[in-house]
C-alpha cells in the first residue's frame, strides 16, 4: 500500500493493490509513506513508518485539515451558570448545556445538540450535532389506571477521546451511572440505553440500539444496525455482525452473528 499527493496538492490514496513501484518516479514533490526500506527499488524519497496509514492522515490532519471549530462558544448556546466548561472547549450554535453538565479540556459539542442532567464528558472529545446526552430512559409500570413513568435520577460518564455521532442519544441511568469510557467511538444514529456499561476503544457503527443495563467489554466493534437486549453481557475484543439481535450474553473473544445472533467462531 502507498500514499501521495496529487497535482493539484490534495490528498489522495492511489491503490491499495500490487504495482509498479517505478511508475511513481514520473512524479515530483512526493514523499512516499511505507513499512519497507525503497532505498534499492526507486529513487522517490520514502519514510519508512510502522503504521504506514497512520502516519499518512497524521500528515493530512497536521497539513491540510481546515478546522474551523477551534474554540469557543457560540452566542447562540445556552450555558447554564453552575456547569463547569473546561479550557478550549468548542460549543456549536443552538446547544444546550445544563447546569449539572461537567466537560472536560478541548471536548467539541457541535450544533444543536443537548447536554443536561448529572452529566460527566472528559477531555478530547467530540460530540456532533444534534445529539442528546442525558435524557430520560424509556420505562414505564403499567398501574392499571396509566403507564407510569419510572424517574431516572443517576448521571452518565463519558470518558477522554470519546466520540459521539450525529442524532444519538445517551440515556443518564435510573440510580447509579451510564458508562462510556476512554476512547469509544459511536457512529451517527445510535441509541445508549440507560444503565449501560461501554468500556475502552470499542466502536458502534451506525444505526445500533444498545437497550438498558447492556454491557460491552473492551475493544469490541458492533456492526451496523445491530441491537444489544436488555441485560445483556459481551466480552471483550468481540465482534458483531451486521443487523445482528443479541439476546444473551458472550464472552471474550467471540464473533457473534445472525438474529438472534449465535457464536460463530472466536476472533482470533
Amino acid at each position: 500500500m502507498f500514499y501521495s499527493i496529487s497535482k493539484d496538492k490534495k490528498p489522495q490514496i492511489i491503490k491499495e493493490v500490487q504495482y509498479d513501484l517505478k511508475k511513481l518516479e514520473q512524479f515530483k514533490n512526493i514523499v512516499i509513506i511505507t513499512n519497507i526500506n525503497l532505498d534499492k527499488i526507486i529513487q522517490t524519497p520514502h519514510l519508512i513508518s510502522k503504521s504506514p496509514r497512520h502516519d499518512f492522515y497524521r500528515v493530512i490532519l497536521e497539513f491540510f485539515s481546515n478546522d474551523e471549530f477551534k474554540n469557543g462558544i457560540h452566542e447562540t448556546a445556552i450555558i447554564e451558570k453552575n456547569s463547569i466548561i473546561g479550557k478550549n472547549v468548542y460549543v456549536g450554535s443552538h446547544c444546550y448545556i445544563g447546569k449539572d453538565v461537567k466537560i472536560g479540556n478541548n471536548t467539541k459539542i457541535f450544533q444543536n445538540t443537548c447536554v443536561y442532567g448529572k452529566t460527566e464528558i472528559g477531555s478530547n472529545s467530540i460530540i456532533k450535532s444534534n445529539t442528546t446526552i442525558g435524557s430520560e430512559g424509556f420505562g414505564f409500570i403499567n398501574t392499571g389506571n396509566e403507564l407510569f413513568h419510572l424517574p431516572h435520577v443517576g448521571s452518565i460518564s463519558i470518558g477522554d477521546n470519546v466520540w459521539i455521532g450525529s442524532n444519538s442519544i445517551v440515556e443518564k441511568s435510573h440510580l447509579d451511572q451510564t458508562i462510556i469510557e476512554d476512547h469509544v467511538k459511536i457512529d451517527d444514529l445510535v441509541q445508549i440505553g440507560h444503565n449501560t456499561t461501554i468500556k475502552q476503544f470499542t466502536q458502534i457503527t451506525a444505526g445500533c440500539v444498545i437497550v438498558g443495563r447492556a454491557k460491552i467489554g473492551k475493544n469490541c466493534w458492533i456492526s451496523p444496525h445491530s441491537v444489544i437486549d436488555v441485560g445483556c453481557e459481551i466480552g471483550d475484543n468481540c465482534i458483531v455482525g451486521t443487523s445482528s439481535l443479541v439476546r444473551t450474553n458472550f464472552p471474550n473473544n467471540s464473533v457473534i452473528v445472525g438474529s438472534p445472533a449465535k457464536f460463530l467462531r472466536k476472533n482470533d
